[in-house]
């Protein structure tokens, strides 16, 4: 193993260290304060002794470590280490190309409502109060930005159409339903439900990412329905992942039951299961040993990633900051580890990225990824 501070940090620059040496260097890292300038190399080689010290009493697994250098270096993004120097001075992304992703900001509260008459309603613009009246349901922005249903009066005679709210890439939002369920709505989604549910069930439309809780009503069913599955519960708490460019369609639970079935089955899940449905095969498979943090990260304002592929990762950084991916040259298959608040802009994400040797051209809002 290289003990020469100098010489073990040009290694981890090239990419050539042993899952060893990889360990103490971003342990390293990880205990750095503030500066503003790299620390001269004597400073180095006396933490690194500290560190190494640490390693085998810490019971540390030098195999986990490895995997998750994109762990160690987004744990750094709100507090950048001088750790960070060394790497980012040999994978820098052009200043003028850094300038531009500092402009790119993270997505906010942004949806579009469109009635059961057409008409569509900007909520960004939307003052707090009352949008709009249907058949006695009032339809208002709360001030906390959240879209309420409110049912003034019980209508005589049966109440038909739809509503429609849609996040662009970019966006986010909160909606109330008729019957109470609440529902969060992640980046460049659609929901389409009946603004009044009929008597027997509760059947709402989902493309995207969704969050439910759905309010408990034993006389009806509630229901999404998806491109390629549907799930019905009677009141519970569950996620559903289906975008239509992921190869699967992933429903987590947190609370209650669901029930979740398409052409080749059904499946029944408990707390903390998830069915994940493969678009290609249309089969349903069961992961009982969900990360249910992972998978309600987003509606934390995180992006987590464990063992997620560069490809993945883009695409959730497309959604939320509404910008196109292009790839030059081979795409790399390194899986990741690590979180990274959505809160950050496009700039500091790919700080974090260029740690792992990937380079960022931005035109406009296309970016062209390439491996170094």
């Amino acid at each position: 193993m290289e003990k020469n501070a100098k010489k073990l940090l040009d290694k981890y620059i090239a990419g050539k260290c042993s899952p060893e040496e990889m360990a103490v260097v971003e342990d390293w890292y990880l205990q750095l304060p503030f500066e503003n300038e790299a620390p001269h190399h004597s400073r180095i080689e006396s933490s690194k002794q500290e560190v190494w010290s640490q390693l085998s009493p810490r019971g540390k697994s030098v195999k986990m470590v490895t995997v998750k250098r994109f762990a160690v270096a987004a744990s750094l993004i709100l507090c950048l280490s001088v750790g960070l120097y060394f790497v980012m001075q040999h994978y820098a992304t052009p200043l003028t190309a850094k300038t531009e992703l500092k402009n790119i900001l993270p997505g906010g509260n942004k949806a579009m409502l469109t009635l059961a008459d057409g008409t569509v309603v900007n909520l960004d613009d939307a003052k707090n109060g009352q949008i709009a009246s249907q058949n006695g349901i009032i339809i208002q922005k709360a001030k906390n930005g959240q879209l309420e249903y409110i049912i003034k009066e019980i209508p005589n005679a049966p109440v038909t159409g739809s509503n429609t709210i849609s996040t662009p890439r970019g966006g986010q939002y909160q909606v109330s339903l008729p019957d109470g369920t609440k529902v969060w709505l992640n980046a460049a989604t659609t929901l389409k439900y009946p603004y009044a549910f009929a008597k027997n069930e509760r059947m709402v439309e989902l493309n995207g990412e969704a969050y439910f809780e759905v309010s408990k009503d034993r006389t009806r069913p509630f229901r999404v329905k998806t491109h390629a599955q549907t799930v019905e519960v009677l009141g519970t708490h569950f996620n559903i992942n289906a975008y239509r460019d992921e190869a699967f369609v992933k429903t987590t639970l947190l609370e209650g039951a669901v029930k979740v079935s398409n052409a080749s089955g059904t499946i029944n899940l408990l707390p903390g299961e998830q069915s994940k449905l493969n678009i290609n095969t249309a089969k349903l498979t069961l992961n009982q040993q969900v990360d249910i943090d992972k998978e309600m990260a987003w509606k934390n304002n995180i992006f987590s990633f464990d063992d997620d592929d560069l490809q993945s990762i883009m695409r959730q950084i497309s959604r939320w900051y509404d910008v196109d991916v292009v790839y030059q040259g081979k795409i790399s298959t390194e899986k990741y580890i690590g979180e990274i608040p959505r809160s950050s802009n496009l700039a500091e994400v790919f700080e974090i990225l260029e740690l792992n040797h990937v380079h960022i051209d931005i035109k406009g809002k296309v970016l062209t990824v390439t491996r170094n």
